[in-house]
């Protein structure tokens, strides 16, 4: 057996725990999720957002004339804004009968830049967050934050530009993937010594694919191997999320090209 068995009953054991404190009644049917989200955003905080579900994905959308400061900082109006949202998310996915496997909240910068802020996580996962058992350490790991210049969003107050669509456990798994490679080799411990130059993931009928081209600029001893953090990091979230939608996993460096079945991944670990 895999040795991620254990792992995967004490998840289980903390979701029927999560799903008993959330009590027998729940608040908000799932049926009105977009609209209780939203009247909390407006009644609560006089905040307009657009919701939308698609399939087991809750998405929202917070249009902002300019997410920056003079400094090339977060605005402190953007911040709290964001930060109510999250909080109006949080209560109801806590409080709901049926709740989502995924959310994605999108923040746009509508008329200075034209660029988008993506946050997306596993609904598990956040409510974890929420009874203290997932650290925020951990939790940062865990959800995806993807900024790219979007010129489709200038002068776009209703979302029409953002993609809907129902997130993949394997979709959002090769996004975590991609995110944390380029962490451990951008973190004060390592980027003096490693330049990226591209990290690509993709996933696709049941195969989670890799590239990655990071290159070492300055040596010294026991330098991470790229190809072996980036086996370890799969490894690892394999075993923390067990997707059954992921059967096979290629990973490609400027030197080696392995292909693994998860189930030999998570033995061998």
């Amino acid at each position: 057996m895999p040795k991620a068995t254990p792992k995967i009953l004490l998840f289980s054991l903390i979701l029927v725990f999560l799903t008993s404190c959330a009590g027998s009644s729940p608040s908000y049917s799932r049926k009105d999720i977009g609209k209780v989200i939203a009247k909390i955003c407006k009644e609560e905080f006089s905040i307009d957002i657009k919701v939308w579900e698609e399939g087991n994905t809750i998405w929202l959308y917070s249009p902002f004339e300019s997410v920056l400061d003079a400094e090339g900082k977060w605005n402190k109006d953007v911040s709290t804004t964001v930060r109510r949202i999250f909080l109006s998310l949080r209560r109801v996915i806590l409080s709901i009968d049926k709740r989502p496997e995924f959310y994605c909240f999108v923040v746009s910068d509508i008329k200075k830049i034209g660029a988008d802020l993506y946050y997306a996580g596993y609904v598990k996962d956040l409510m974890m967050l929420e009874i203290g058992y997932l650290p925020v350490e951990e939790f940062e790991n865990r959800e995806v934050l993807i900024q790219m210049l979007s010129p489709k969003a200038l002068g776009d107050t209703q979302g029409t530009h953002i993609p809907l669509h129902d997130i993949t456990m394997g979709e959002f798994i090769s996004y975590l993937v991609r995110q944390n490679i380029e962490k451990k080799f951008t973190s004060e411990e390592n980027k003096k010594f490693f330049q990226i130059n591209s990290i690509q993931t993709d996933y696709a009928r049941t195969t989670l694919k890799i590239n990655v081209d990071i290159k070492i600029k300055e040596y010294k001893a026991n330098l991470p191997d790229p190809f072996e953090e980036t086996k370890k990091i799969v490894t690892r979230l394999l075993e923390i999320y067990d997707p059954k939608d992921i059967v096979e996993v290629e990973i490609n460096d400027t030197v080696k090209n392995r292909f693994y079945s998860k189930r030999a991944l998570l033995e061998e670990k």
